[in-house]
Formats: structure tokens, sequence, C-alpha cells
């Protein structure tokens, strides 16, 4: 009996430390950005417990030095009038068995302004060498049916995003 406990226990502890060694190595953790001229769109990605890999995005104004002025919208806000804030805008999907390039996935841009307060689309993420550094990013809609008069994305397009940070800031 004695055995087996310490079998069991020398595993938890091997796949714990793996599962946060594997977390903390993840080169696309962190904070993206890409400016246009006054306007910063800033993509922010984390790995959850369950080494899910999701996303929220904002777009801000800055100044000439690069100092945030404004937000023009940020996808991390509640849920209608519920009370609760949308967990995750993007969903990069399980990462436990090791990193694919490109990622894609899906997307939710609820910073439109339709009846339903957002719209779900496709996204690729496509990692530049050296891993970590910079990516190109596109967006786009799902085939299929839509709502009538449809917004367009706000969230940008096929632009190239730079890693600036591993850790991430949500407000």
């Amino acid at each position: 009996m004695k055995k087996a406990f310490l079998t069991l226990f020398t595993i938890t502890i091997a796949l714990f430390t793996t599962t946060n060694v594997f977390s903390q190595a993840n080169p696309y953790t962190g904070t993206w950005e890409h400016q246009n001229g006054n306007q910063k769109f800033i993509l922010s990605i984390w790995v959850d417990s369950n080494d899910i890999m999701l996303g929220h995005y904002k777009m801000i104004t800055v100044d000439s030095n690069g100092q945030q002025t404004g937000i023009v919208y940020n996808s991390k806000k509640e849920v209608h009038n519920s009370g609760i804030d949308w967990p995750h805008t993007v969903y990069f999907g399980d990462i436990s068995n090791g990193y694919t390039q490109p990622f894609s996935g899906p997307i939710t841009d609820n910073t439109v302004n339709n009846q339903r307060g957002f719209i779900e689309g496709l996204f690729v993420f496509t990692p530049n060498y050296p891993l970590g550094s910079a990516a190109q990013w596109e967006v786009k809609k799902a085939q299929g049916v839509r709502e009538p008069n449809e917004p367009d994305f706000n969230i940008p397009n096929n632009i190239l995003l730079t890693k600036v940070s591993s850790s991430i800031n949500l407000d």
C-alpha cells in the first residue's frame, strides 16, 4: 500500500511539474500589438488551468509618445447586462500535446453594433520565426448563413502582430 501511494504521489508530482514547465515555456502567451497611426490593436493570450490557450483583444488610441489616450473597444467586457464578463473571445484550443502552426479557431467580435451584440468568425495566427516574436493575424467570417445586414468585423484583419511582453493586462 505504501509503495502504491509513493508511486502515485511521484507520478502526480511529475505530471504537475511537466504541466507547469510546459505552460511557462509557451512562446505565445503574453501581449501582442500592431500600431496603425494613433491606433494600437492589442491581443492578450494566456493558458488556463486546462491547457487551453485563450485570448482577449482591444483597440486603444495613443499619443505621439505611444502613451494610451483612450479605448476604442475592449472585448473584456460584460455580456449584455448580465453582470458576467466574456471569459474569452479568442479560442486557440488545447495545447497539452504541443503547439501547432499556424493556430486557427473561432473568434467572437463582441464590439460590433448589431442586434445580438456580437458576430463570430475564424482567425488564423501564423507565427514567424523566431517563435514568439511576431505573427501574422487574419480574421474572416465563416461560411454559412448570416443575419441580415451583419456588420463587418471591428477587429483588424491581415496585420503583423509583434510580441511586446510575456505578461498580459486585460484592463
